[in-house]
């Protein structure tokens, strides 16, 4: 045909609804991720620590089956191998109160709790997969479309901002749900299968939607704060600079200001360190007993920096549209 007979002709497809513009960006952001080495190796990786702690839960259920004489400083003798030091203390006092229980109040007191440590020991120790799952997926997101100039393209369709962003954030929660919110949910399955009845989900039909709601805590402020340090920069090295650096320095922060002889107040010490302040997140979503005061206000942090975070993206991303 020639070319001056080409025209605009219908459109012969399938029409998908304008909200669902975001998906695409969120399904290129995907499979180009997926084509890094060694995300592949950590997103398999992260799947193993969810069986050894299935069979922590199988061995202490098998105790409860086969021990009639399960007690009280029994159950805090295992939890003291899962729950920080400082928390003990408070799990002692709950503990104590079921002294002169029967043997059911205890393990509707008890097996929950016990199940909430596992979860948390889980979540705190795939906050080292995380950070580096996203150092390794977000800080190129924004950054090499700002410096190859791929807003040009993207904007040319009927693709607004807000999608843009959500698109962009959907990559980085696709992956931080395969590799920190899916493997938690695994772990329950698994410990229920391996459960000596079916009894104990009576006891634990929250802890999926408390482990969903506590891994939202941690995934959407920290993807946003990633993204934030990728809409500022048109090099991507330095944005994952600024990314390993929050949680190297603010390490660092943490154990200078707790050498300093009670002189930081404790609000100040939990927040520096984000690993510690999503931690905390975390024991207060689960349910566990904490004695830190300051969960409302941690919250609130949290709220303020994603809303900051958003902010400072919608402003980068809007800024080559206006030049």
């Amino acid at each position: 045909m020639p070319i001056h007979n080409l025209g605009y002709r219908e459109w012969e497809g399938e029409r998908e609804s304008g909200s669902s513009r975001w998906t695409v960006v969120a399904g290129i952001g995907i499979r180009r991720a997926w084509q890094s080495f060694w995300l592949r190796r950590i997103a398999f990786v992260v799947w193993g620590p969810p069986l050894a702690y299935g069979v922590l839960i199988f061995l202490f259920e098998q105790v409860l089956t086969n021990n009639s004489q399960i007690n009280a400083d029994g159950m805090h003798d295992l939890l003291r191998l899962l729950l920080p030091a400082e928390m003990l203390p408070v799990v002692q006092v709950t503990l104590d109160g079921l002294s002169g229980a029967d043997r059911e109040q205890l393990l509707t007191a008890a097996r929950p709790l016990f199940w909430k440590s596992v979860l948390l020991q889980l979540q705190r120790s795939q906050s080292i997969g995380m950070v580096v799952v996203v150092g390794l997926l977000a800080p190129s997101l924004i950054s090499q479309d700002v410096r190859s100039r791929a807003f040009l393209l993207y904007f040319s369709r009927p693709l607004t901002r807000i999608q843009y962003i959500c698109g962009k954030c959907a990559t980085v929660f696709c992956y931080l749900l395969l590799t920190c919110t899916l493997p938690q949910l695994l772990l329950y399955v698994f410990a229920v299968l391996l459960s000596p009845d079916i009894s104990v989900v009576s006891h634990t039909w929250d802890l999926p939607l408390r482990s969903m709601a506590a891994s939202t805590a941690m995934i959407v402020p920290t993807t946003l704060l990633a993204l934030m340090l990728s809409a500022m920069t048109v090099e991507s090295r330095f944005a994952t600079f600024g990314w390993f650096a929050i949680w190297i320095f603010g390490l660092a922060a943490f154990l200078v200001m707790r050498n300093l002889n009670g002189d930081t107040s404790e609000l100040v010490l939990r927040v520096s360190f984000l690993f510690l302040l999503f931690s905390d997140l975390s024991v207060a979503i689960l349910g566990i007993p904490s004695m830190s005061p300051h969960t409302d206000t941690q919250f609130a942090f949290v709220v303020a920096l994603s809303v900051i975070c958003f902010a400072v993206i919608y402003k980068k991303v809007s800024a080559p549209l206006r030049a």
